[in-house]
């Protein structure tokens, strides 16, 4: 057996990532908490634009797509040719 992780909290998770945020949270007011949530949806959009407009990041995922065209369409190719293998032995009655 293996040994199992255990789930972290979602305090865990965060502080993981922002040491500070969730005691920050937890002392803020009720408005001040949903004008935080209202800073952080801006922050995803902005970060949402930038990526859009970074250049360097949609060559990379271009190129990515292509050398990744290398493995997905003869892996689509073969999906294809089992499901046609698969079909015409159900037609024999065989599966």
């Amino acid at each position: 057996m293996g040994r199992e992780k255990s789930k972290k909290s979602l305090i865990e998770k965060v502080r993981e990532i922002d040491e500070h945020f969730a005691e920050e949270a937890y002392s803020l007011t009720d408005d001040q908490l949903k004008d935080k949530m209202v800073s952080l949806a801006k922050y995803d959009e902005e970060l949402e634009v930038a990526k859009e407009n970074d250049q360097d990041l949609q060559e990379k995922q271009e190129q990515a797509k292509v050398a990744n065209e290398t493995y997905s369409v003869p892996r689509k190719a073969n999906k294809l040719k089992r499901k046609l293998v698969l079909e015409v032995l159900r037609e024999r009655g065989k599966v």
